[in-house]
């Protein structure tokens, strides 16, 4: 899977997590700042939809998500002597990237996330 790729199906979750939709082919995806107004001003959701999308664009990443995950948690161990819990289930999994895409602010912030699936 090349880069391209990859930013395409972390395009489509995060599209899929603020907006509840699917993003079209060809349709660029908003900046993170453009998400997070968006978000704030949903008045109706539908929980199984999101989920659903989320799934359908993260599947493809999950076992990319998984190594760099366990990478980054076994760094922090190194330095910390802390770590976090493993994810017990694909439910498990897909509460981690939706936390982490959730907790993400700006664009700068994106940029670091994806880059971490594309180097």
């Amino acid at each position: 899977m090349n880069k391209e790729q990859i930013r395409g199906f972390l395009d489509k979750a995060r599209h899929a997590i603020f907006l509840g939709e699917e993003l079209k082919e060809g349709t660029k995806p908003k900046t993170q700042e453009e998400y997070l107004e968006l978000y704030e001003t949903r008045v109706e959701r539908d929980p199984l939809r999101e989920t659903a999308l989320l799934k359908e664009a993260i599947t493809p990443l999950l076992s990319l998500y998984k190594e760099k995950w366990r990478y980054d948690n076994r760094a922090a161990e190194l330095m910390t002597g802390n770590s976090l819990p493993e994810p017990e289930d694909e439910e498990g999994w897909l509460l981690e990237v939706y936390d982490e895409i959730m907790n993400t602010d700006t664009e700068e912030e994106w940029e670091y996330f994806v880059a971490r699936f594309t180097s």
